[in-house]
């Protein structure tokens, strides 16, 4: 028979509770003591854990609403049970006895008794430097464990100052933008790189790909860019750790990343340079950019970065990383585009071929893991943003299914925004002339900002 999930009484004082969230969808199979929900009260955000083992069925209460202790939110059906009606239970006080540890919970005719296993530790377990209760969500206090970071040097944007789960991850970026100010490491072995184009003279054009791509990709669009460049500027294609032909020793950490990108442009002669980065590699970009590399960024085009926002396709980036198949692979594929049909079998073989190796797929699980934790996004890099002075252009395309064309809101005034009706996570595919023009002219202003900024010394 199905196990009843119901809102349990956290404390003497409570009579109902607001579901903050799901950590599980309709459909998910989850084991006993795993984390489902949280609720939040009056007094405390609790975390809640799976009372039996099976699978996610009939979830009745969605995110934002507020029920009454006893209230059967979810049922957790064994493998292949059939689903059954219930009677509304709950809303009475002595639905639910007051939880010390682990609760019996009395539930309905149709139900067995079940045990649910809460974490009935107070978010108010740990005091700041004036000796006052520090608020933090059990999700905050989870990631910042995780990070190894100490909550009372993180300030809270959340009601009373709490710190909550996005505050923590910006703490996390903010100190890997401060690490890249440091001292530098040196990294066993540079990153793999390839010259599109070779440098004949000036500052040449950095590319960095996006999350389980690799420098081959910028190929087709190097072409189209060719064409409306100075024919005199080198083209440099990286890729980024754990993807291609480099290691994945780098890939720990923002500041990891970005000191690999600097010693590795300095080892291939680079001293100055433009840089176009897309999805992941924009986010890593900026970074370079922002971090007082010894590299110096001249101009920076970011295609549908991260690090703007919170949210992102993460079941995209698990079915990348977990396919085996072509044809699952190409599923997943499809939510690049705008227009599917651009997507012909090379791309998807192209694709295959780069994620085949079982050992390449755990290398990227273990980067999206660090990255992109519980489908959503560590990276903010928005405040990174104000502190770049180069000129800077975002281009998005507003079908984007992967990364939201919505984080290209409220950028500074001074960044030129680009976005595109027709195109998906890949302007520079689906917009490829539009797109090579605007990086053109991004690299040309660049220059006419140097040449001006020289005659004003002058």
């Amino acid at each position: 028979m199905p196990t009843e999930v119901i809102l349990p009484r956290v404390d003497m004082d409570m009579t109902e509770g607001m579901i903050a969230a799901w950590h599980v969808n309709e459909g998910d199979e989850v084991r006993e003591g795993t984390l489902i929900f949280e609720i939040e009260t009056s007094k405390a955000t609790m975390e809640i854990d799976a009372p039996a083992s099976g699978i996610i069925r009939q979830i009745t209460a969605p995110v934002g609403k507020t029920v009454p202790v006893g209230t059967a939110v979810a049922w957790i059906y064994a493998s292949g049970e059939a689903l059954q009606e219930h009677a509304e239970t709950g809303g009475a006080p002595d639905a639910s006895p007051s939880v010390a540890g682990d609760a019996k919970v009395a539930l309905s005719p149709q139900t067995h008794e079940v045990t649910a296993s809460l974490d009935t530790r107070p978010i108010d377990d740990t005091t700041s430097s004036d000796d006052q209760p520090l608020r933090a969500t059990p999700a905050a206090r989870r990631v910042a464990r995780e990070r190894g970071l100490q909550l009372v040097a993180i300030t809270g944007s959340g009601p009373h100052g709490r710190i909550g789960a996005q505050d923590v991850l910006r703490a996390d970026t903010q100190r890997a933008l401060a690490d890249t100010n440091g001292p530098k490491t040196s990294t066993s072995q540079p990153l793999h790189t390839l010259w599109l184009r070779n440098d004949t003279s000036g500052a040449p054009l950095v590319l960095l790909h996006g999350f389980a791509a690799e420098l081959n990709s910028w190929r087709p669009f190097s072409r189209n860019l060719s064409v409306v460049v100075d024919q005199s500027l080198g083209m440099l294609a990286v890729d980024l750790p754990a993807h291609g032909k480099s290691s994945d020793e780098a890939a720990g950490s923002l500041g990891a990343i970005t000191t690999a990108i600097e010693q590795t442009l300095l080892a291939a002669g680079v001293g100055d340079c433009h840089i176009v980065g897309h999805s992941f590699g924009g986010a890593i970009a900026l970074a370079v950019a922002a971090s007082g590399s010894r590299v110096r960024v001249r101009s920076l085009t970011l295609l549908a970065p991260a690090g703007f926002g919170p949210e992102c396709n993460g079941a995209f980036i698990r079915g990348v990383t977990q396919s085996t198949q072509r044809a699952s692979l190409a599923a997943w594929l499809k939510q690049l585009f705008a227009d599917p049909s651009l997507m012909d079998d090379a791309f998807v073989a192209t694709a295959q071929q780069q994620l085949e190796s079982a050992d390449v797929r755990e290398r990227l699980a273990t980067l999206a893991n660090v990255f992109f934790p519980d489908g959503t996004q560590s990276l903010d890099l928005r405040r990174a943003l104000e502190s770049v002075s180069v000129p800077v252009r975002v281009v998005w395309g507003l079908q984007d299914r992967i990364l939201p064309a919505s984080h290209a809101e409220g950028l500074p005034g001074r960044v030129a925004v680009h976005r595109f009706a027709k195109a998906g996570h890949l302007p520079q595919v689906e917009a490829r002339d539009d797109v090579a023009r605007i990086v053109a002219g991004n690299i040309a202003s660049a220059s006419m900002e140097s040449v001006t900024r020289r005659g004003a010394v002058g």
